[in-house]
């Protein structure tokens, strides 16, 4: 095989990796997961594409229960990225045991109403 085919699988894998971890971490975030408070501090996109294929992201900071300060990003849809500023207050849900981890609240809780339906 050659060099370039074996970096292209590992990336895959990688790729794929990534995508199953933080798939893990969103689950244990709908069935453990405890609202907490956090601040915008940046809106940014992200990609090469035009205006329409650029993803839409916020930066948000929060303290843990553990009293760690801890800063995190999301990729959220276009309606939600107009309706925040920097600065603007931002509901999340964070795994108690491991804070480090979590998401906004409006994401976390469309994970839970798509669980009760099974």
């Amino acid at each position: 095989m050659s060099t370039l085919l074996i970096l292209a699988l590992l990336m895959a894998l990688a790729f794929v990796g990534n995508l199953v971890w933080r798939g893990l971490q969103f689950a244990r975030l709908a069935h453990e997961g405890a609202r907490a408070n956090a601040t915008v501090v940046r809106k940014f996109r992200t990609g090469a594409g035009g205006p329409g294929s650029r993803g839409r992201r916020i930066a948000f900071q929060y303290t843990g229960p553990d009293g760690r300060d801890y800063r995190r990003a999301a990729t959220i849809a276009l309606a939600k990225w107009q309706g925040l500023e920097e600065g603007h207050p931002l509901e999340i849900y964070i795994l108690p045991d491991k804070p480090g981890i979590s998401a906004p609240a409006w994401l976390v809780d469309a994970a839970r109403d798509a669980l009760k339906k099974d």
